[in-house]
């Protein structure tokens, strides 16, 4: 990646026709995945690619019905004091994790085609807003990406698990509660009842990380629960989301970009919701009607104990040098670079933003989540006719 800026675009608009004195922006959405995935340090000093150690249960594999009678000491056979014990085994099973990155830049721009823009400094400020929800949206896709990853997916309708997304039959029923139920004892029953995301009545509540069309789906498909949607205890992790009731034994945790996507070929390819167009200078992204229309959809099961994401951190300070000028380097923060060029910028009045994304998913538990890929039935609506025409 080039460090220096060979071309330079005036980016901005200025007062050729007069101009309202209001610059307006454009906003994207907070999903949950910013508050619910753990986040940690990739430690230093230890190379790019880790091993992640789990230590298995230990079980006996009896049934414990054939216990035998305790006998005393006979001198010969039979020694009262050292019963026979059975062998037991023990593992740990290792999993293999990578340091990534990706980093993305700003055309460059001059500080003399500033100076002449309209209202150059409330668009200078919402531009700057927008690379800031870049961030957020960089760091939910990769999250989504990266459960959708680890954990096993099942097909809807169907509990069969399968490592990969496109070995996934595809699937031909929506995402119902009955699948949904046997998949939540399934999992507590493996230990997701540890660390859920809360209680109600003792018994823990699973986290449904879905779309709200999904979630209307679901309630709406479900008289007989429909009347079942209780106030439960939530973790401090989802209450501030807002989720304070659940519905047979799911929070519903909206995300308005959940995964969707097209299958062709033996293989899905997921659909980005939103598609990019010229506009009056550079480009625009608008709702893509290929996402709203969609034929599948993944919903996830989520546990907060299924992976960690461990930051590339900062530092350390070499020989005096330091690395302290940028904090959040690592986390996708945007920041100016104005870099001098004998040639390309000899008076250092030319720069971009530049945003670097640096960590690796660290799995701890995968086997306590999971994501179904379920049919869609998008526009399927249940008209209400007019009483009077």
């Amino acid at each position: 990646m080039a460090i220096t800026c060979s071309t330079v675009n005036d980016l901005f608009q200025r007062e050729t026709n007069r101009f309202s004195v209001d610059v307006h922006e454009r906003y994207s959405v907070d999903g949950p995945w910013g508050r619910l995935v753990r986040v940690g340090k990739f430690p230093q000093g230890m190379g790019t690619t880790l091993n992640e150690v789990t230590v298995e249960r230990v079980l006996s594999g009896d049934f414990e019905n054939a216990w035998t009678n305790v006998g005393v000491s006979n001198g010969t056979s039979s020694n009262g004091c050292v019963p026979s014990p059975s062998d037991l085994d023990f593992g740990q099973t290792v999993r293999s994790w990578n340091l990534q990155s990706r980093s993305y830049q700003t055309p460059c721009i001059c500080l003399d085609d500033l100076k002449t823009s309209f209202e150059i400094e409330s668009q200078i400020a919402k531009t700057v807003t927008q690379l800031t929800q870049l961030t957020k949206t960089v760091l939910d896709n990769r999250r989504r990406s990266e459960y959708l990853r680890l954990v096993s997916k099942v097909q809807a309708g169907y509990n069969t698990e399968y490592t990969t997304l496109n070995t996934v039959p595809v699937p031909t029923f929506q995402l119902a509660q009955d699948q949904l139920d046997e998949l939540r004892v399934r999992l507590i029953r493996d230990g997701a009842g540890h660390n859920a995301l809360g209680k109600e009545n003792g018994v823990p509540v699973l986290g449904l990380i879905t779309s709200p069309e999904t979630s209307r789906a679901l309630i709406r498909n479900n008289s007989e629960l429909r009347q079942d949607i209780r106030y439960a205890t939530p973790s401090e992790l989802i209450a501030p989301l807002g989720v304070e009731r659940s519905f047979g034994g799911f929070y519903h945790m909206i995300d308005l970009e959940v995964p969707r996507f097209t299958y062709s070929g033996g293989a899905y390819t997921q659909i980005y919701p939103f598609v990019q167009s010229s506009t009056t200078t550079g480009y625009k992204w608008d709702a893509n009607p290929a996402y709203n229309n969609a034929p599948y959809e993944a919903a996830y099961i989520f546990h907060p104990d299924v992976y960690e994401e461990a930051v590339q951190q900062v530092g350390p300070n070499i020989a005096g040098a330091s690395f302290d000028d940028y904090p959040y380097y690592y986390s996708g923060q945007f920041f100016w670079l104005n870099i001098r060029d004998a040639v390309a910028n000899p008076l250092g009045k030319i720069g971009r933003w530049m945003g670097v994304f640096t960590s690796g998913s660290r799995p701890i538990a995968p086997y306590l989540g999971r994501v179904i890929i379920h049919k869609r039935c998008a526009n399927d609506f249940g008209s209400v006719a007019c009483v009077n025409s």
